[in-house]
């Protein structure tokens, strides 16, 4: 008798677990993303308890990439799930086939709004007064196929200079690049946050061109997905753009400037005063408060690159972009 009631409350006790549902483990995102703090989107998740879903839903794997042409080959090998991407990459992306993604919010824009973008830097005391005097010389940009290199060469294109006929190009990560221009292994260099503002209190640099003045606004910065992994976490996707809006208008809105350069300092281990008065200010660049792109500025832009002789045919980005995940999130949020 004992050894039946046992039989059949064991049988019960599985019955009843069967019918609970298992708690699953929140879905690891794995993002990347590059120099901080112009590109955000790490940032935003570090101010933890003011976010909704952060490890409920999921949890984020931030990988740091030199360039977006970079993270690109890591999204392609499945490394990735979501990216940052500049305009130049996902042209390429798009043309070469070897990623199937989707732009799902805006990360940052160069000279919209009055914000500062990157500038194209010069000695002030140096040989280079024009464009034109950067032929047969030097210059300086974080990796071939980034929107720096794009933009650069569109104003050297303007100015009728072309790549590898008129000019040397050599690659150099952003923090190096001050220190190459001043000891005169390069003629120009890019200047972007944060390091321009490094460049000019040092003194004798000077702008030579900035992007927009070949391009107009620059829709420079994306967050992209694999669309595989979209279609499988739609849930979770939105989450993430859900706690991504309430960091971003947290870190946009200016009494929280102070904090936000302590969370940035902290994050890079650098001094907060590194970052006070400036970062996610107008001396910072422009950043959409609800993360929605500027197709038309992107068109624009991906066009110039067409143009640059980089990709051989047009792109129409409408079918590449997927805003259903930011919108269901700014929903939540009354920003629609």
């Amino acid at each position: 008798m004992k050894a039946r009631w046992l039989a059949a409350v064991a049988t019960l006790t599985a019955v009843i677990a069967a019918t609970i549902p298992s708690q699953a483990e929140p879905l690891k995102i794995r993002m990347g993303y590059g120099e901080v703090p112009g590109v955000i989107s790490p940032l935003l998740f570090e101010n933890k308890p003011i976010l909704k879903n952060y490890g409920k839903s999921y949890t984020l794997d931030s990988t740091y990439f030199q360039a977006t042409s970079i993270a690109l080959q890591a999204m392609a090998a499945k490394e990735l799930d979501i990216s940052y991407i500049a305009f130049s990459s996902l042209s390429i992306a798009i043309l070469n086939g070897g990623v199937d993604l989707k732009v799902i919010s805006e990360l940052g824009a160069w000279g919209s709004k009055g914000h500062q973008g990157p500038e194209f830097i010069v000695l002030d005391d140096g040989p280079i007064k024009s464009i034109a005097d950067l032929k047969g010389k030097v210059i300086a940009v974080s990796a071939r196929g980034s929107g720096f290199h794009y933009a650069m060469l569109a104003n050297l294109k303007k100015a009728g200079l072309e790549d590898k006929r008129d000019f040397t190009i050599v690659e150099a990560r952003l923090p190096a690049m001050e220190a190459m221009l001043r000891e005169k292994k390069v003629d120009m260099v890019i200047g972007t946050i944060p390091f321009l503002a490094q460049m000019r209190a040092k003194g004798n640099v000077r702008t030579l061109f900035k992007p927009e003045d070949a391009m107009g606004d620059v829709q420079s910065l994306l967050n992209v997905a694999r669309t595989e992994f979209l279609a499988q976490h739609r849930a979770e996707v939105t989450d993430f753009l859900e706690d991504y809006l309430i960091g971003l208008r947290w870190f946009l809105d200016p009494k929280n400037q102070k904090e936000a350069s302590a969370i940035t300092g902290t994050f890079l281990k650098r001094p907060a005063t590194a970052f006070e008065g400036w970062a996610f200010t107008k001396e910072d660049f422009y950043r959409d408060p609800t993360a929605t792109p500027d197709l038309v500025a992107l068109q624009r832009n991906l066009d110039t690159v067409h143009d640059l002789g980089v990709v051989k045919q047009k792109i129409d980005i409408k079918p590449y972009v997927d805003l259903s995940y930011l919108d269901a999130a700014k929903k939540r949020l009354g920003l629609q």
